[in-house]
C-alpha cells in the first residue's frame, strides 16, 4: 500500500522561498525588528537560518549575540507562564551558542528552582565577576533556597557547600529563628533575631518583610511602604506579594484573591488569621467577580452553608438583600414574603425603591423602615438599636445629597424639607453625629431659616464648643444675620485656636466689603469708609491678605470719588493705578473694584478719563484671568456693565499663545462671568492646536447657546460624538458637562429618527431610506397618546424620561395638578416637533391598541423608546 504523502503547506513554502530570495542584510534587519518588538520565536527562527545560510559573514558574531538575546526573551516568557522545563531547554540552547555568550543569572536562578544550585554557587564564589545588584540578587536567591531547605525538610546540603565565613551560612540561623518566632507570634523573638542580621545581609529582604508584617495590624500604611522596598526580582517577592494582598481591604482582596495561586492564597489566609473555612468562603466569593450573573442563584446556598461562620443575624440580612425586587405594582411578592416581619418587608421595599425611585418615594420608604424599627424597639434606648434608627433616617438624604444644594427649596412638601426633618429626628437617636449638625446648619442658613440654624448650632456647640467647623458655621450664620460684631468675636476665637487660619479673616473682610457696597446707593460715604476701615483691620501684616489690602486702596478711593471729593478721589485712584503700572491689568482690577461697590463703569471711566483698553500681551492675559478667577471665587455675581467692558477688552485677545491647561482654566473663568464670545474665541483657538479636546469642545458648544438659541440637528449630533469621545478618553468631567448640555436641549432625549452622520470618523455610507428607525411624526403622536391614556407617573416611566426631568414634572403635578403637568409636556413636545419640522401623525385604529403588545392585547403597555 502506497504511503500517504504529507501535505505541504503552500503558505510556509512560499514564505521560506520568499525569505531565501532576500539578501542577508534585509533578512537580518527583519530579524532584529522581530527581536526589538518581542516576537522571540520569529527572531530565533530568522537568526538561526541566517547563521546557517551565511556562516562566513563578518556579522556572524553580532547575529549570534542577537540570537542569544532572543533565546533569553523566549525563556523568560516561558518561566513567567510556569513552563520551567521548557524554559530550561531554551536556556541550554543559548548556552550552546559559544563561550563568547556570557552566562545569564536568570538561567542559574531557573536551575536553582529545578533543584540544581551549582551555577549560582559558582557565581557567588566569584564576587568580582558580579556587579552590586547582581551579587545581591544571587545572594537573596541562595538565602531563600537555604531557608526553604531547612524549614521544609531540615536539609542542610546547600548550606554545607558554602564556606564557614560566608554571610549566607553565618546569617542562616538568626534568619530562621526570626521566621519561626513570627510564626509563633513572638514579636520580641522576631526583633531579637533580626537584630543579629546586618544591613547588607543576603536575608535583608526577609528582615524587611518580617518587620512590615509585625507592624501590619497597627500601622498598615507604614507596612505597605516597607514592603514596597522589596524589589520585584527578589527571591522574597512572592512573599511580599502575599503580604501586600493580606493588607488590602476586604473588597479589594476578593478581587485579587481570585487571581492568586493556591499556595499564595493559603499564605494570605495565614497572614490574616483566617481558618480553612474562611479561606474557602473568600475564594468562593472571589469567583463571583468573574461571573456576576450567577450571584443571585448561588449566594443564597452559600449563605446557608456558612451561616455558622458568618453569624445568623448577618446571614439573614444578606438573604434579605438577595430577595428579588418588585418592579411593578402588580408584580407578585417574592417567595417567602409572608414569613417576613413588617420591618423586613419595609426594608426590602426601601432597597427596591432606591435604584430608580424619585426622592419622595425613597424618603417615604425609609421613613416606613424607621417607624417599624421604632415600633419594634418599644422604648428601649440600647446603643445598637438607636444607631440603626438614626442611620435609616439619614439614608434618604445621603442617597440624593439633598441638603447640598446652593438654592434650597424649603416649601413644606419638598424633598429637602422632608430630608431635613428626618435628619433632625436622627439626632434624637444619635446625638453625637457631628456631620448631621453641620449639614442642617448649612442648609437652614442657605434657606434663610436662620432661627433654625441658630437652634441646631446651639445644640452642636454644647457638645463641641471649640470645634473649628462649627465655629466657622457660627460665623457664617452671624454674617447672614448681619451680626458683624458677633462674627468678629467668633473669628477671634478661631484665630486664638488656629492663628494661621486666614479663611476666617478673609470671610470677615468680604462681609465688610459687601456691607460697604450697601451704603453706596444710600449716599453714605462715611459708613462705607467705616466698613472698609474695619475690613482693613483684618488684613494686618502677617495675615496673608496683601492682595486684598491692595484692593481696599482702590475701594476707598472709589468711595471718595463717587460720594465725597471727586478731585481727591481721582488723585488717590490715579496714584493707585500708577503703582500697578496703569496698563490693562490695572484697569481690569479697577473695573472689578467698581463692580464690587455697585458703581457704574462708564461713570468712573469718564471721571478718571480712562479709555477702553484691549488685551494684546499674553502675560497681561494670564494676569487678568487670574484676577477674574479670584474675583469670581470671592463674589460670585457680576453686573452687566462689568461684563460688557470685559468683553470689549478681551475681544481678539492672544488666546492662541496660551497652553492647553491655561485655556481650559480661562474658559472656566469666562464661563463664570458669562463672557461667552470670549470663551468661544478661547475654545476655538485651543481646538485648532489640540483638536477633539473634550473640555474645549464642551466650552465651544456651550458658549454658542448660553445666551439663547437652539442648535441644529447636525450640531446636536456633533455634541453627542464629542460626549462619546470624552467618555472613551476617560474625561469624565467633560463628559458630564456635555451630557448635561445635551439634556438641556433634549430634555426627553433624542426624538426617534436616524441620526445625522457628519462626523469625519463616522461610517461614510448613510443608512438606506426606510431602514432602521421610526417615523418622527408617528413617534410624537404615539407619545401624546401615551400621555392622554395612562396615569401621569406610569406614562413618564413608560416613555423613558430621564429621572431629573420626571422629578420636576411630578413636582409641578403636586403643585398644580396632573392636568397642568400634562399640558406643559404637550406644549414642549409640540415645540420640539415644530423645531424638527415634523407634525404628529394620527395613529390608525383608534390608538389604544397601538399601546398594547401584539402578542398580548390585554397585557401592560409596552416600553416605548421615544426619548
Amino acid at each position: 500500500m502506497a504511503r500517504k504523502r504529507k501535505k505541504q503547506s503552500s503558505h510556509g513554502g512560499s514564505k521560506a522561498a520568499a525569505a531565501a530570495k532576500q539578501s542577508p542584510e534585509v533578512r537580518e534587519r527583519e530579524a532584529l525588528q522581530a527581536l526589538e518588538s518581542g516576537h522571540w520565536r520569529d527572531a530565533i527562527q530568522a537568526l538561526k537560518a541566517l547563521l546557517k545560510d551565511d556562516p562566513d559573514s563578518e556579522r556572524t558574531p553580532a547575529r549570534r549575540r542577537a540570537l542569544a538575546d532572543a533565546y533569553a526573551g523566549r525563556a523568560r516568557d516561558l518561566t513567567a507562564k510556569g513552563m520551567l522545563k521548557e524554559a530550561a531547554v531554551i536556556w541550554e540552547n543559548r548556552a550552546a551558542l559559544g563561550a563568547d555568550i556570557p552566562p545569564s543569572l536568570d538561567h542559574g536562578i531557573l536551575r536553582l528552582r529545578l533543584g540544581d544550585p551549582q551555577p549560582l554557587i559558582v557565581a557567588w564564589a566569584h564576587p568580582d565577576a558580579l556587579n552590586r545588584e547582581e551579587r545581591q540578587r544571587v545572594g537573596e536567591q541562595l538565602a531563600a533556597a537555604v531557608l526553604s531547605e531547612r524549614l521544609v525538610g531540615g536539609d542542610t546540603a546547600l548550606l554545607e557547600q558554602l564556606a564557614e565565613d560566608d554571610p549566607i551560612r553565618r546569617h542562616a540561623e538568626p534568619a530562621q529563628t526570626a521566621l519561626t518566632a513570627y510564626c509563633n507570634a513572638d514579636q520580641r523573638g522576631v526583633e531579637a533575631a533580626l537584630a543579629q542580621l546586618p544591613f547588607r545581609s543576603p536575608y535583608r529582604a526577609l528582615a524587611i518583610l518580617l518587620k512590615a508584617l509585625v507592624r501590619a495590624e497597627t500601622e498598615p500604611d507604614a507596612a505597605r511602604e516597607m514592603l514596597a522596598r522589596i524589589d520585584g526580582a527578589s527571591a522574597f517577592a512572592p512573599l511580599r506579594r502575599a503580604a501586600e494582598l493580606a493588607l488590602l481591604p476586604d473588597a479589594e482582596l476578593l478581587a485579587e484573591l481570585d487571581r492568586a495561586g493556591p499556595r499564595q492564597a493559603e499564605l494570605v489566609a495565614a497572614l490574616r488569621g483566617w481558618s480553612k473555612a474562611q479561606l474557602e468562603l473568600a475564594r468562593a466569593l472571589a469567583s463571583f467577580q468573574r461571573d456576576s450573573g450567577r450571584q443571585q442563584k448561588t449566594l443564597q446556598p452559600l449563605l446557608k452553608r456558612y451561616r455558622d461562620l458568618l453569624g445568623h443575624d448577618w446571614a439573614q440580612q444578606a438573604s434579605l438583600r438577595l430577595m428579588p425586587r418588585r418592579t411593578g405594582l402588580l408584580d407578585p411578592n417574592p417567595p417567602g414574603w409572608n414569613a417576613l416581619s413588617g420591618h423586613e418587608r419595609a426594608l426590602i421595599k426601601a432597597w427596591g425603591t432606591e435604584p430608580e425611585g424619585d426622592p419622595w418615594d425613597v424618603l417615604d420608604a425609609w421613613e416606613m423602615v424607621a417607624q417599624g424599627l421604632i415600633a419594634e424597639q418599644r422604648g428601649r434606648r440600647d446603643a445598637p438599636y438607636s444607631l440603626e434608627i438614626a442611620m435609616v433616617l439619614r439614608r434618604g438624604e445621603r442617597r440624593f445629597k439633598l441638603l447640598e444644594t446652593e438654592h434650597p427649596e424649603d416649601y413644606p412638601d419638598s424633598p429637602e424639607t422632608i430630608a431635613a426633618e428626618q435628619l433632625e429626628r436622627s439626632l434624637q437617636w444619635d446625638p453625637d453625629h457631628r456631620e448631621t449638625y453641620l449639614r442642617l446648619i448649612t442648609w437652614y442658613r442657605r434657606a434663610n431659616r436662620l432661627k433654625d440654624a441658630r437652634r441646631v448650632l446651639s445644640q452642636a456647640q454644647e457638645r463641641w464648643p471649640q470645634d473649628m467647623a462649627l465655629l466657622e458655621a457660627a460665623m457664617e450664620t452671624a454674617l447672614a444675620s448681619n451680626a458683624f460684631k458677633k462674627a468678629a468675636g467668633i473669628a477671634r476665637r478661631m484665630l486664638a485656636i488656629d492663628p494661621i487660619n486666614s479663611s476666617a479673616r478673609r470671610r470677615l473682610v468680604e462681609a465688610h466689603i459687601e456691607h460697604a457696597a450697601k451704603q453706596i446707593p444710600k449716599r453714605r460715604g462715611d459708613l462705607a469708609r467705616k466698613e472698609l476701615a474695619e475690613a482693613r483691620n483684618w488684613t494686618g501684616r502677617g495675615a496673608g491678605l496683601e492682595p486684598v489690602r491692595a484692593q481696599l486702596d482702590l475701594l476707598e478711593g472709589l468711595v471718595v470719588l463717587a460720594l465725597e471729593d471727586p478731585e481727591q478721589g481721582k488723585a488717590r485712584l490715579n496714584e493707585s493705578l500708577a503703582q500697578r503700572g496703569s496698563g490693562v491689568v490695572a484697569q481690569v482690577e479697577l473695573m472689578l473694584a467698581v463692580d464690587r461697590l455697585t458703581l457704574k463703569q462708564d461713570d468712573v471711566a469718564k471721571w478718571l478719563g480712562l479709555k477702553r483698553v484691549k488685551v494684546r500681551d499674553p502675560e497681561d492675559l494670564r494676569a487678568i484671568i487670574g484676577q477674574l478667577r479670584s474675583h469670581a471665587d470671592q463674589v460670585g455675581h457680576f453686573r452687566r456693565t462689568l461684563m460688557e467692558r470685559l468683553a470689549a477688552a478681551l475681544k481678539g485677545a492672544p488666546w492662541k499663545q496660551l497652553e492647553r491647561n491655561e485655556l481650559e482654566h480661562a474658559c472656566e473663568t469666562l464661563r463664570a462671568f458669562r463672557l461667552n464670545e470670549a470663551r468661544r474665541e478661547a475654545a476655538r483657538a485651543g481646538l485648532k492646536r489640540w483638536p477633539r479636546t473634550p473640555m474645549l469642545e464642551y466650552h465651544d458648544f456651550d458658549s454658542r447657546y448660553s445666551d439663547g438659541g437652539f442648535p441644529s440637528v447636525s450640531e446636536l449630533d456633533k455634541m453627542e460624538w464629542a460626549l462619546a469621545r470624552a467618555r472613551e478618553a476617560g474625561e469624565m468631567r467633560a463628559a458630564e458637562r456635555l451630557r448635561e448640555l445635551l439634556q438641556q436641549f433634549m430634555p426627553f432625549g433624542r426624538m426617534p429618527g436616524p441620526p445625522v452622520r457628519d462626523d469625519p470618523w463616522d461610517d461614510p455610507f448613510p443608512p438606506a431610506p426606510g431602514g432602521e428607525g421610526q417615523d418622527l411624526g408617528e413617534g410624537i403622536a404615539l407619545l401624546l397618546q401615551v400621555l392622554e391614556q395612562m396615569p401621569l407617573k406610569q406614562a413618564l416611566e413608560v416613555t423613558g424620561m430621564p429621572k431629573p426631568m420626571r422629578k420636576e414634572v411630578m413636582r409641578i403635578a403636586r403643585e398644580q395638578g396632573d392636568e397642568a403637568a400634562v399640558e406643559m409636556l404637550k406644549a414642549m413636545i409640540y415645540s420640539a416637533a415644530e423645531e424638527a419640522g415634523e407634525l404628529p401623525k394620527p395613529q390608525a385604529g383608534g390608538g389604544r391598541s397601538k399601546a398594547r403588545s401584539a402578542d398580548d392585547p390585554d397585557g401592560p403597555p409596552k416600553q416605548f423608546d421615544l426619548f
